[in-house]
């Protein structure tokens, strides 16, 4: 109403309203206004859709290989879990506050073998892994995928021998990480975490 009154339009008794050259300023202030509305909506839309990410790394998580989805680190009811689908058959045992989860023969990495969880204050501590004796290229095939896989996670370690058997170790702040095997006997022998104590 007030842009119309503003444009200049005069009324005169029994005349048609006559109006200005001003009331061409009404359509151009009306397509500035709708712009300025569009540009608003565009604005609100673009700092809505924004997603802004913030993390905060609390603590250190060392490198932590898994094997069937076993790992040091892994909470209590996600080891009884992963060891029922894994296992036929399973023993618990108490000692002192540690709880040990012992398995039948199962296939870790398509071979057999045995499997030692150890469960300390709601999750695992150590992960043991004892293959069955292996012959040819499946026992040398393993040996080394096990060195690589670790070394991948922890670095080069040290390598001790003793007789026919060969250490590879590595310490990290879960404890001394190990693999084990010997080429006599054709065995291999896992040990994620801290020992026994």
């Amino acid at each position: 109403m007030s842009i119309f009154l503003s444009a200049g339009s005069r009324r005169r008794p029994g005349k048609k309203p006559v109006f200005g050259r001003s009331c061409l300023v009404a359509p151009s202030l009306f397509l500035a206004l709708i712009s300025i509305s569009i540009a608003h909506v565009l604005l609100a839309t673009t700092i809505l859709a924004q997603v802004h990410i913030h993390t905060k790394i609390t603590r250190y998580v060392p490198p932590r290989p898994a094997f069937a989805g076993l790992h040091v680190g892994l909470s209590k009811d996600s080891a009884f879990m992963l060891m029922s689908r894994i296992s036929t058959r399973r023993d618990t045992l108490h000692v002192d506050s540690i709880i040990l989860l012992e398995s039948d023969s199962v296939q870790i990495l398509g071979l057999p073998a045995y499997v030692e969880l150890q469960l300390l204050h709601g999750s695992v501590r150590t992960v043991v892994i004892n293959w069955h004796p292996l012959a040819g290229e499946r026992y040398t095939n393993l040996r080394d995928n096990l060195s690589a896989t670790l070394e991948r996670a922890f670095g080069r370690g040290v390598v001790l021998t003793n007789g026919s058997l060969t250490y590879h170790r590595w310490e990290t702040e879960d404890g001394t990480s190990e693999v084990s095997h010997s080429d006599k006997y054709m065995r291999i022998f896992l040990r994620l975490g801290k020992p026994r104590e």
